[in-house]
């Protein structure tokens, strides 16, 4: 979902042709993914859910509580079938996120994922998506070194925990999430930058752009952030002066 997504997006909308010729009628109106799912009984699955607009969400209520959706306009209504169920994802922390309402939240079970407890873990699962969307998607990139993954990574928990690895250094937090899924999306991004603009070889500079994207979401607060990190860690860590010339070129 985001913050363009429409209440029609949901419910269901209308081939506008069909309906100026025949009026409101089934062969005009055109099923959601979300009455699909209720008329074959299946699992409906709705990412990003607080970037939707508090109004749209509201939709969700009827269709949770009492399993049906009204169509007005044809003086009907679809029933769920059994099997039928709604999964949604949202992530409280990022910026421009819209509360849920005490009845929505009512109608769903909350889950709360941790992110993972040690470096190890978030490394394996980082290698394991990305070589798996690198198949998907066909691309020409060798897989990701593993030092690499394990750079993104610590960079990332770092900055969430507000200290370096070693615990010497206390260090500011930008504003985004920076979960797992986040590095995923960046050394993604960088094999396929490897792939069509390099030799194949994911290097520091096709990450950097990626890296920068993630972290500063503010152009002002986060940037300070970013910018702070890059001088009194990633410029004196060793083995990092390439990735920190990368980001520093990108900032500049």
């Amino acid at each position: 979902g985001t913050a363009g997504t429409s209440e029609e997006a949901i419910r269901y909308g209308w081939n506008y042709a069909i309906l100026l010729a025949k009026g409101p009628s089934k062969d005009a109106l055109v099923p959601s993914p979300m009455m699909r799912a209720m008329q074959n009984g299946q699992m409906a699955r709705l990412e990003e859910l607080t970037r939707i607009p508090s109004d749209v969400q509201d939709t969700l209520i009827t269709i949770l509580s009492e399993k049906l959706l009204p169509i007005p306009e044809l003086n009907s209504e679809v029933q769920a079938t059994k099997g039928f169920n709604v999964i949604a994802t949202a992530n409280n922390r990022d910026r421009g996120v819209n509360e849920l309402s005490s009845a929505l939240k009512r109608r769903f079970n909350t889950v709360i994922l941790p992110v993972p407890e040690n470096e190890e873990e978030e490394v394996s699962i980082v290698q394991q998506r990305v070589e798996s969307l690198g198949r998907a998607l066909e691309l020409p990139a060798e897989p990701p070194a593993l030092e690499e993954i394990r750079r993104v990574v610590m960079v990332f928990r770092e900055l969430r925990s507000g200290v370096t690895a070693d615990g010497k250094t206390k260090l500011k937090s930008p504003s985004g999430n920076l979960s797992p899924a986040e590095a995923i999306s960046v050394v993604n991004s960088g094999m396929a930058l490897a792939a069509h603009f390099g030799d194949g070889t994911m290097r520091a500079h096709d990450m950097a752009a990626g890296l920068v994207g993630a972290i500063v979401k503010d152009p002002i607060q986060d940037r300070v952030v970013w910018l702070e990190y890059l001088e009194t860690v990633v410029k004196e860590r060793d083995g990092w002066k390439d990735l920190y010339r990368a980001c520093r070129d990108v900032m500049s």
